[in-house]
Parts: structure tokens; C-alpha cells; sequence
């Protein structure tokens, strides 16, 4: 319950080992919670946090965290805000107790306070989740953000959301800060068999947890289309991320699998295995219904690949001229995109090569310098420097 911290040179640099903690956590002897099914899962995830981290300690990451650290002999210390401290929060600072907890402590220490907001779906489309959880984010931005010395988001779009949907003091500023797009190098000695299958294989990737408004349905409902009209010349759909169908789309995706069997799930996948993926793609996709920003997308593009979008929220800022846009609610301009490539192998390979000659890639540490001096700034302007 007490905030924490770990200072250790074996935890540098960070962007090589928290890819790496859960297969740290492996060799280590510790194990998350493994539910025996998705209805167990969802059983287990409707408990309140604390009741739910008591009950199921294994479940929650900052235990699995404390209980390698302690293992390996990495000193666990309270935090104690110094001077030219500055507290940087990124994201879900509208969940549970401990942000706002963490932020009262830093305000009591005269530390600055900064948030990364990635979206407000939740106030602009609360019908896409239970009411609760908006109603949840809206008190949550309303009493966290006004407080912070300054909010950054992944992009204008987000930017202007927030303005619009959350009373923020004129004063404080919002910042848009573009995300990373390339790969950390994850590379992996072994390749999971679900995932070298799929590398001997034509497909087109949508990396996506799956929740109606990421609209698989669409895919789906177009890939039927394509088996009937293409039979074994169909390209393969590969989904992946976590998540569950919800009655409809299980339904035609079991159709679809009756049909031609040509769309593939794959979760769980860790970053060595996602970057093999997107980078034996034959094309990609994205037909999001709204979207903060669309790492994915960024991510497709940056692996020189062809990006099938939904132009919706933020996703265009991405690069408006170098993603195929498509109707997210028509299956047959998916159809039509996707037989085009296929029926013009040269217009594919001059797509790709515009994509790789004029897609600018971002960076991790572009990012993180980005950040730092939005970070600093505050610092500077709370008069700690």
C-alpha cells in the first residue's frame, strides 16, 4: 500500500529489461495467476482490486515485481519526494487509489505532478463501455488533472478531447508528444510454433485486443467475402491481442471458420514474436472506430507496411498520405482494397517502397527526451530550480 521504489543498476536500462520481466519472473520461480478460463478470468477481474489482490496476490503486477526484486537482492525503499523531484504518471491515473495517493504525497512535498493521457473515449463514446468506468474517468480527470503542472498527450486529437470534454484551468498546458514506433530489437533464440507457422504464410495483421469498437467484425464480415469470391487465393486474417468476441462477432468468426478457415488468433504474444510478425506480413490492418492515437498503426508503418485504416480520432495524424483509408462500416471496400494488391503485386511493392522511403519513424528515446522536457519544465516552473 505504500508507494515504492528500486534504484539498482540492474534494472538499467529500462527499456531492455521491462520487456523482458515476465520471463525474468519465469526463471525466477514466479508465476502469475494462470485462470483455467476466460469465463474464470472474467469472474475474477469483476472482484474489487483489493479484495481481488488479497484473494489473488499473484495477480497483481507490483506484488510479482516486489517478489523478484526481493529476490534478487534489489533494495525495495518508500518514496520520499526531494527537491527538484517531479512525479511523472503514465496513464490510468483515474484507476484504484494509488496515483492520486502517490500525487497527494508529491503536492505535500511541493514535487510537481505530471500525467500521460492516451484518450478520452470513455467521455466521448461511453457507449462503448459499462457506466460505470466512464463515470469513474470523468471523477478521475476531474479531480487529478486540474492539480498536475502539465498533461501530455500521444496527439493533437487526444489534446483537443480533453480541452472539450474535461473543465481544465486555461493555464495549464497540454502537450502532444508522439509515441515510439520502432521496435526495441526484441529478438528471440526460439520462435513459438503458433508464430513460425504464420511466417510461411500470405497475411494480413491486425494487432488489436478485441472489443467492439475495434471493429474485427468489419474484418470478418469481409473476409467471408473474399473466401467466397477468391476461395484459396484468400489471404489469411491474423488477429492478434487478448480480449473476447462478444456473441456476434464469435458467431460469424465461427462461421467464417466453417467456411474457409482463413482467420487466426494468436494472444499472448511477446514483443521478439510481434516484431517477427509485422515484419512477414503481407499487409496490415486497422479499421478502429475511434482511436486516441493508433500505435499500431505507427508500428505498421515503420515495418514498411501497408496499413489498411479507419480514419478515425487520431489515427490520421500517424501520416495522413501513406495509410490506405477505408469505410470502417463497409466490409466490401475492404474486399476491393485487398483484391487490388492482390491482382497487382507491382502496386503493392511501390506502396511499400513510398512507406519505407518517406515514413518517418519514431524513436523510443525521441520520446523519453520529449518527456523529460516537458518533466524538467515543471521542475523550472515550480521554483525548485
Amino acid at each position: 500500500r505504500c508507494p515504492i521504489t528500486l534504484d539498482d543498476s540492474r534494472l538499467l536500462p529500462l527499456s531492455t529489461v521491462l520487456p523482458r520481466l515476465m520471463d525474468l519472473y519465469s526463471a525466477a520461480g514466479i508465476a502469475r495467476t494462470a485462470f483455467t478460463s476466460r469465463t474464470m478470468k472474467a469472474l475474477v477481474t469483476s472482484v474489487p482490486r483489493p479484495l481481488r489482490y488479497r484473494i489473488f496476490p499473484s495477480d497483481n503486477g507490483v506484488t510479482l515485481l516486489a517478489r523478484w526484486a526481493k529476490r534478487q537482492g534489489i533494495r525495495l525503499s518508500p518514496v520520499r519526494f526531494a527537491a527538484d523531484d517531479c512525479l511523472f504518471v503514465p496513464g490510468s491515473f483515474w484507476l484504484g487509489r494509488y496515483a492520486p495517493q502517490l500525487a497527494a504525497q508529491a503536492h505535500v512535498a511541493g514535487v510537481p505532478v505530471t500525467t500521460f493521457v492516451h484518450d478520452v473515449l470513455l467521455l466521448s463514446h461511453p457507449e462503448w463501455l459499462p457506466g460505470p468506468h466512464s463515470e469513474q474517468f470523468y471523477r478521475g480527470c476531474e479531480a487529478f488533472l486540474p492539480a498536475c503542472a502539465a498533461i501530455v498527450c500521444n496527439s493533437s486529437h487526444t489534446c483537443e478531447e480533453l480541452r472539450r470534454l474535461v473543465s481544465l484551468p486555461a493555464h495549464l498546458p497540454v502537450y502532444h508528444c508522439r509515441l515510439g514506433d520502432r521496435s526495441f530489437g526484441a529478438t528471440r533464440d526460439k520462435i513459438p510454433l503458433r508464430v513460425s507457422e504464420m511466417l510461411t504464410r500470405r497475411y494480413v495483421l491486425f494487432v488489436s485486443t478485441i472489443i467492439p469498437r475495434k471493429n474485427h467484425r468489419l474484418l470478418v464480415e469481409a473476409w467471408r467475402i473474399l473466401w467466397s469470391e477468391l476461395g484459396e487465393a484468400t489471404p489469411y486474417l491474423l488477429f492478434v491481442g487478448g480480449g473476447a468476441p462478444d456473441s456476434a462477432l464469435a458467431e460469424i468468426m465461427e462461421r467464417e471458420k466453417a467456411e474457409g478457415g482463413r482467420i487466426i488468433r494468436i494472444d499472448n504474444v511477446d514483443d521478439g514474436s510481434l516484431n517477427f510478425l509485422y515484419e512477414n506480413a503481407w499487409m496490415t490492418a486497422y479499421p478502429s472506430l475511434a482511436e486516441g492515437y493508433g500505435m499500431p498503426v505507427a508500428e505498421a508503418l515503420s515495418h514498411g507496411k501497408i496499413c489498411l485504416v479507419a480514419p478515425s480520432g487520431g489515427v490520421r495524424e500517424v501520416d495522413d498520405s501513406l495509410v490506405d483509408v477505408i469505410d470502417p462500416l463497409q466490409p466490401q471496400c475492404v474486399v476491393a482494397k485487398v483484391k487490388t494488391y492482390l491482382l497487382n503485386p507491382t502496386r503493392l511493392s511501390d506502396r511499400e517502397a513510398e512507406i519505407k522511403k518517406r515514413y518517418r519513424s519514431t524513436d523510443w528515446s525521441e520520446t523519453a527526451s520529449a518527456i523529460r522536457s516537458v518533466l524538467e519544465s515543471t521542475v523550472v516552473g515550480s521554483g525548485h530550480s
